[in-house]
């Protein structure tokens, strides 16, 4: 539990916390189209400066095109195994493959390319570590209490197995997938609220939860993991189990050894120590072993919201409203009083939303696991 503020000021600061008017413009690398009017040659040289600055992306827009030209040029194939081994690209192997079966025995730099091609052999580990959530029937939603009327009724869900994040995203996840993939960085629009400067995480925020992500964002890392973002009924049967309890712990009441919350609601950005590490509250762990489902950061889910839909769901596998302006979020976030990080909980936000509150957790598919109990 982070540092509590009182009084009207931080409820008026809270209002701004986060905020953004707009997507943030995407990497300069995004942008960058090869220079006109050069020839293939000149091309080399340029990419050859640009990779020695760090470039790697944009010098490698420059070589595809000189690539165009000379195909099996020998410095053009260095260049482009370099980039794409820093970037993380899968075609890095056979580049440097094909630049090996080029290159004399005496090259200079062969011994380079070839601890280049040690780099691309070892395996990706999986940056998410998934728990199994059985398939089977649970109790979704709440009544009576402080139970909202979007909560209501309660109703009998079955779901088929899936596999739930272990651990909200960190920003070490993210910083992988944005250097393999040349995804935005995860910014608000205000700096004192990211975590992130020039498209890179600052130091020590590692196992914190990436926050400042959009729904499209959370989607894009989840489909890049092999996984997606789960349902509401998936993030709901996750955090509280077959037993209907209140908490992902149980029944008892929220404490600091369980959530990172608020008491009051309002709790005022102190920067990176506002936010708990990934496995910071062992006593908070929901029935299947995910951390930090109650409080730290919102999560995006699938689901279009919609106030109303739980009088018509499905009664299995609901996959949301087909339709809607907004989506859901669950678990509530640091700022986030004991009523709001219930399991049963709902949130909204416009899908485009880049909050220093908001964050993400994946699942997928077990079909591997069909007769799981």
């Amino acid at each position: 539990m982070r540092r509590r503020t009182n009084g009207i000021m931080w409820g008026i600061l809270l209002i701004f916390v986060g905020s953004t008017t707009g997507a943030i413009p995407r990497a300069l690398a995004e942008d960058y189209q090869s220079l006109p009017g050069l020839s293939a040659k000149d091309r080399v040289i340029l990419a050859t400066n640009m990779v020695q600055q760090g470039q790697c992306r944009n010098g490698l827009i420059e070589i595809l095109e000189a690539m165009k030209q000379l195909p099996d040029d020998e410095a053009v194939l260095r260049l482009k195994g370099i980039c794409e081994t820093e970037l993380l690209r899968p075609e890095a192997k056979d580049t440097i493959m094909k630049w090996l079966s080029l290159a004399p025995q005496t090259h200079p730099e062969r011994a380079k390319m070839l601890a280049l091609l040690a780099k691309t052999q070892a395996s990706r580990e999986d940056p998410t570590e998934w728990l199994l959530v059985p398939a089977g029937e649970f109790e979704m939603g709440a009544e009576g209490g402080p139970a909202q009327p979007d909560e209501t009724p309660k109703h009998r869900v079955s779901l088929d197995p899936f596999y739930i994040g272990k651990y909200e995203v960190t920003n070490h996840q993210y910083l992988t997938f944005v250097r393999s993939t040349g995804h935005r960085a995860p910014e608000n629009e205000d700096p004192k609220f990211s975590i992130w400067r020039a498209g890179a995480m600052l130091d020590g925020v590692g196992e914190l939860p990436v926050i400042n992500v959009s729904w499209e964002d959370a989607v894009a890392y989840c489909k890049w993991t092999g996984g997606r973002l789960p349902t509401e009924a998936e993030w709901e049967k996750a955090a509280r189990g077959t037993d209907g309890r209140i908490y992902p712990w149980g029944n008892d009441a929220v404490t600091g050894n369980r959530s990172n919350f608020s008491i009051e609601n309002v709790t005022f950005w102190d920067g990176p120590a506002t936010l708990a590490k990934k496995d910071q509250y062992d006593y908070g762990r929901s029935p299947y072993g995910a951390y930090e489902m109650a409080g730290n950061v919102w999560e995006w889910v699938q689901d279009f919201y919609d106030e109303n839909y739980y009088k018509n769901s499905p009664p299995k596998n609901p996959p949301g409203p087909s339709s809607g302006k907004e989506r859901v979020v669950r678990g509530g976030a640091w700022h986030s009083d004991p009523n709001h990080v219930r399991s049963t909980n709902r949130h909204k936000h416009d899908p485009t939303d880049r909050r220093v509150y908001l964050g993400i957790r994946c699942a997928k598919d077990a079909a591997e696991a069909k007769d799981a109990k």
